[in-house]
Order: C-alpha cells, then structure tokens, then sequence
C-alpha cells in the first residue's frame, strides 16, 4: 500500500487512548455481533472466520474516542506474509491488548504446522521435547487479556494461543519454568508492541534466557510512531558497540531521548548511538536487570506503514538474528 489509511482521529499521543473502559466495551461488542456467532462462523475457513473479528475490532476503533492501539492492517498483513515466508512454529508476543495482532499473525500456525502440539495441549504431553508449535502472548493487564481471549475465542485460535498475565520483564525471565521449556529450543519470532520503554530491557532479558538466538527473527512495532531510538540503536550496533557500551555500566537516571531522524534516515540511523541510552532500565521494568548478549547480531530492515486510525506514518523493525561474534 502506497498511500495512508483514511484518518478517523487525529494524533493521541499525550491522551487518553486506553484503559478507560473501552477494551471491555470492545469485547461486549464483538460477543454481541450475531456475525460473529459459532452459528454464523461454522461454515468458514479460520482465516475468513478470524478475518470477521479482525474486521469488527477495526470498525470499532473508528469510533469516536474509540482508538485501539493495534498493528492494523497496513503493518499487519506484512508481518503476515514474512510469517509464511519464514514459517515460524514458535512466535512469542510482548504485549496481547486486545489480541488483534495474536489473532492476524497466529491464524497462519495451524495450516504452516498442521502435525505439531499446541499451546491447548502442551501441558497434556509428557515431552517438552515435542513438536511444538503455538503462539505465546505476555500481557501485564488482567483486564486486556480478558479481552483478548474473547476475541481469540471468537476468531478459534483459543487453542492455538497461550496469554500469559504478568509484568513482561519479570514473565519472560520465568518463561521456560511457566513453559516448561527447556534449552535450548527458543522462539522463532518475536512481535514487541508493549511500552517502548520495554524493548530493550526484554530484549536483553530474552538474550540472556536464550528465548531468542541465531534464527529468531523480531519484529518491532511503532519504531517510527512514537519512535524507540534506543532499541533501533542496540539491534543496528555491533557486538564491539554493545561491549564497550556495557563496560560503562548502568545509567542512574534516565537520558534525554535521542530525536527522531529525518524520514530519509530512518533505514540508517542509529547504527552507532544512542548506545548509551540502552544502559537505563526503566522502572517499569520492576527491578529485572540484564545485559543481554552482546556478541548476538543482528540484520534489520524497516516494513513501512502507518497507523490504522489517525493515518501517522509508522513502522515495524525486523530484525533477524544471524549468528554470534564472540
């Protein structure tokens, strides 16, 4: 797509724009809709069945004071065709709301991976060894993974998704325990959309636990809206980068974020700073620390988009992990 989305509001940085009340109105709305019944959706194929959900919470976001913060579909159907490309069996996700992004990327698992065990199934098997395949969502809000296993349910990937609630930085370092997932078997993509601030940290985290490794492939939303310099800089850096930037130790007190680029820099900017930014832990992080592997590298490019409602152009960070420089 070469043009913008219609815009149906304006910018709502500074806003409210969540946790008001509207992800439960959302979830009421979508169980109301007799298109979406097990009656109405029986005789449909999951992607067209899963497609009248992700629809529907699209329709409701044009509303006003109604604005999701979800991929979308410019963003969205990219990832989408990277996931059939690579065929991930394993996809960990870092911030469900209200399950737009599970639902549109997860759909593809079952038909890429039809003889593997699901999330539904996995605590029935006595092998953590087995063929897995399934889709693993931390959510830090009780109330949004409500939401989201409502619109799973309704688009019949409630087997096929495992929503885990808990603060991200804290969850992904019990993640192999509360998996039963033993090393060295890690995530084969990973989609980031929580608070930017949290990039790095998790990142970091998930380095150190093994989550990710040479073949994960991350892909990170709103790299350019609101933008995450500090995570663009430690996926673009080298490994001697990373290593001199740790050497200085932790930062004490926030830095000033690094502005946004111009437009023509984006695919280029970063690759040598703000390194140092990646040294502050946020206190979101809730006291989890890590240095991550610093001798990983990574290739990155940009899937450009925009924001499905008020027409802001955006972007998603794919970067995969080609192997190890020690």
């Amino acid at each position: 797509m070469t043009v913008p989305p219609p815009k149906y509001h304006e910018p709502v940085q500074g806003t409210v724009f969540h946790g008001d009340g509207r992800e439960e109105e959302l979830l009421q709305h979508l169980q109301s809709l007799s298109e979406l019944t097990t009656e109405s959706t029986s005789d449909l194929s999951l992607h067209d069945r899963s497609q009248r959900v992700l629809d529907a919470i699209h329709e409701f976001g044009k509303r006003e004071n109604r604005y999701l913060m979800s991929v979308g579909d410019t963003k969205g159907r990219q990832v989408e065709e990277l996931i059939r490309e690579k065929k991930p069996k394993l996809i960990l996700e870092l911030g469900s709301y209200v399950g737009y992004s599970a639902i549109s990327f997860s759909r593809h698992l079952p038909e890429l991976h039809p003889s593997s065990i699901y999330p539904a199934d996995w605590s029935k098997s006595n092998d953590p060894n087995d063929d897995r395949a399934g889709y693993v969502s931390l959510e830090k809000s009780d109330v949004y993974g409500t939401t989201a296993r409502g619109a799973l349910k309704l688009a019949g990937l409630d087997r096929n998704v495992k929503i885990v609630i808990g603060g991200s930085s804290s969850s992904l370092r019990s993640l192999r325990k509360t998996l039963n997932m033993p090393r060295p078997m890690q995530f084969d993509m990973v989609f980031l959309d929580h608070l930017k601030p949290l990039y790095t940290i998790d990142l970091k985290v998930m380095e150190e636990e093994g989550l990710v490794g040479p073949g994960t492939i991350l892909v990170a939303d709103n790299v350019v809206k609101p933008g995450n310099p500090a995570y663009l800089s430690w996926v673009r850096a080298t490994p001697a980068q990373k290593r001199h930037s740790l050497t200085l130790g932790p930062l004490t007190k926030q830095p000033a974020p690094t502005p946004n680029p111009s437009d023509a820099d984006w695919q280029e900017a970063f690759r040598s700073g703000p390194i140092d930014e990646t040294r502050w832990v946020p206190d979101e992080a809730e006291g989890v620390k890590a240095q991550g592997d610093p001798a990983l590298k990574y290739t990155s490019k940009m899937l450009d988009g925009w924001d499905p409602y008020t027409g802001e152009k955006d972007a998603c960070e794919v970067s995969e992990c080609i192997g190890r420089e020690d």
